[in-house]
């Protein structure tokens, strides 16, 4: 069945101990990493940037995780959520998990706000190109200071405030990418902006299973 795949995706993954690492320029290079803003070509795809980080002798129950992921759209994201921010939470339920892409998405927009900002200042960016790179890195902004309201609204158990948060910060991932279309151009952020999309759609499911159901 679809849960008992989920579960045995699961042991795969806490099974793997490779160590953790970050993709720069298609470059790996171990953790921690002082990335300069020069070196901020980061390649941000599920299969690179949600590289698990958690020991993998601190496995929390796999059924549960995996029941709880069936609730969302994208599951294997949000196994990978668990995987990486889990071994900071001394349990991992719902209401964790929630938080835990909560972080992943303020932790990515960081990084392609940062990214956004170098490929702003070089030198070979056209003018039209600058101008919708300046309107992501305010979106990005926009979008951090959502994160923040809509896990306070979480928290004050606010499931509209919440909601309307959440929501807000997909659109602003959305409207990068509209930017470019205007020129026209191609979006070099809009991996990025995907998968963003993605988590913060994982924490809206998560956050109406929580809040509507008084999890």
């Amino acid at each position: 069945s679809y849960k008992v795949e989920a579960k045995r995706f699961v042991r795969r993954l806490f099974i793997q101990s490779a160590p953790p690492f970050v993709v720069v320029a298609s470059v790996v290079i171990s953790q921690p990493a002082t990335m300069m803003a020069t070196h901020l070509f980061v390649l941000f795809s599920l299969s690179s940037s949600l590289v698990p980080l958690a020991s993998a002798t601190s496995s929390p129950d796999d059924g549960d995780i995996a029941s709880i992921c069936s609730h969302t759209d994208y599951v294997s994201l949000c196994i990978n959520a668990a995987l990486t921010y889990g071994h900071a939470y001394a349990v991992i339920d719902a209401v964790s998990l929630l938080d835990m892409h909560i972080h992943m998405a303020s932790d990515h927009t960081h990084t392609v706000k940062d990214l956004a900002s170098h490929l702003a200042a070089k030198p070979s960016t056209s003018h039209s190109v600058k101008q919708a790179l300046g309107i992501c890195i305010k979106l990005y902004g926009d979008a951090l200071d959502d994160l923040v309201k809509g896990r306070h609204a979480i928290k004050a158990r606010d499931e509209g405030t919440a909601n309307s948060m959440l929501s807000g910060v997909i659109s602003y991932y959305s409207t990068c990418d509209d930017a470019f279309t205007e020129i026209p151009a191609s979006n070099p952020l809009s991996k990025q902006d995907g998968t963003l999309m993605h988590i913060v759609s994982n924490a809206l499911a998560l956050a109406h299973l929580i809040l509507s159901k008084g999890a």
